[in-house]
C-alpha cells in the first residue's frame, strides 16, 4: 500500500525537477551545469528597420573598424577583403584583394557624404599604396554613391591642392574576414571580452552588435567623450567594465592606428 502511494509522488517530483533544470539551466561538457547567458545590451535591442551599407578601402581594417564603430548612426561593422579574383580570400592568401571595412548604417542619423568624410580625414590618400592589400578605394553600390564617391574625391583634390589615389569602383563582393580580425582592439581586451562572451556566446551575434563595435572604437581611442558617457548605460556592461573602458578611452584617445 505504502509502495503505491509513494511511487507516483516520486515520479511527478522527478518530472518537475526535471523540467525545471530544461528550462532553466543549459548543460555543458563534464555534466557541468551552466547558467543562461547574459541579457543583450540595450543598444542591440532596437536596430533600425531601414539599413544602408557603405565599404571602404582606407590602408587596413583594424582602425577603420575602430573609427567607423565609434559613430553616431553606424549600427554595424565588418571587416574583410574586397576588389579582387580570387575566390575565398584568407588573411595568409589574400590574392589580388585588399582589406576593407563594411558599415552599416542608419541614413536618418548619418549621411553617406558624412561617412565619405570620415573615410577622407581617416588617412592619406594621396599616398600611393604600392601593395594591392593596403589600397584606398570607394566601393559603391549604387549609383548615388558613385556620384557622391566621384564629388568628393574632387573636392578632397581641391583642398589638399595635390594628387589622390584613391580608387572608385563598384562593389562586386565582400569577403567576411577571420573572426579573430573583427573588433580587434575588443578581442584583445581580456576583461571587456569576458563580459561580450557571455552577453553573445556565438561570434556571428559578436560581430553584428552595436555595442561590440561602440566599445572597440573606444578602446582603440576613437569617438566622442560625450556621446560615450550618454550612451555607456546601453553597452551592458558590469560597474567594472564600464570603468575599465572610460579609464581606457581617456588613455587612448586619438592614439591608435593599424
Amino acid at each position: 500500500m505504502f509502495k503505491k502511494l509513494v511511487t507516483p509522488m516520486l515520479i511527478g517530483a522527478i518530472t518537475l525537477i526535471g523540467a525545471f533544470l530544461v528550462l532553466h539551466y543549459n548543460r555543458g561538457p563534464m555534466n557541468t551545469v551552466e547558467p543562461l547567458s547574459a541579457p543583450i545590451p540595450l543598444i542591440d535591442s532596437s536596430i533600425p528597420a531601414e539599413l544602408e551599407t557603405a565599404t571602404f578601402a582606407l590602408g587596413c581594417f583594424w582602425a577603420p573598424d575602430a573609427r567607423f564603430g565609434s559613430t553616431l548612426g553606424v549600427v554595424r561593422t565588418l571587416v574583410g577583403y574586397s576588389g579582387g579574383t580570387q575566390a575565398n580570400p584568407t588573411y595568409r592568401s589574400i590574392g589580388d584583394h585588399t582589406e576593407t571595412v563594411q558599415i552599416d548604417y542608419d541614413p536618418s542619423k548619418i549621411s553617406y557624404g558624412e561617412l565619405l568624410n570620415i573615410f577622407w580625414e581617416s588617412h592619406n590618400p594621396s599616398h600611393e599604396s604600392w601593395y594591392q592589400q593596403y589600397k584606398s578605394i570607394i566601393f559603391y553600390e549604387s549609383e548615388d554613391q558613385r556620384t557622391l564617391a566621384h564629388e568628393s574625391k574632387s573636392m578632397r583634390e581641391s583642398e589638399l591642392n595635390r594628387m589622390i589615389y584613391t580608387e572608385i569602383r563598384p562593389l562586386d563582393r565582400f569577403y567576411v574576414a577571420e573572426g579573430y580580425h573583427q573588433k580587434y582592439r575588443l578581442q584583445q581586451d581580456r576583461e571587456l571580452m569576458k563580459e561580450f562572451e557571455s552577453m553573445y556566446p556565438d561570434m556571428g551575434d559578436f560581430i553584428d552588435s552595436t555595442a561590440a563595435a561602440r566599445v572597440n572604437g573606444y578602446l582603440s581611442g576613437y569617438g566622442d567623450p560625450e556621446m560615450l558617457q550618454e550612451e555607456l548605460s546601453q553597452y551592458g556592461l558590469t560597474e567594472s567594465g564600464a570603468e575599465h573602458l572610460l579609464d581606457t578611452f581617456n588613455e587612448r584617445k586619438g592614439s591608435i592606428y593599424c
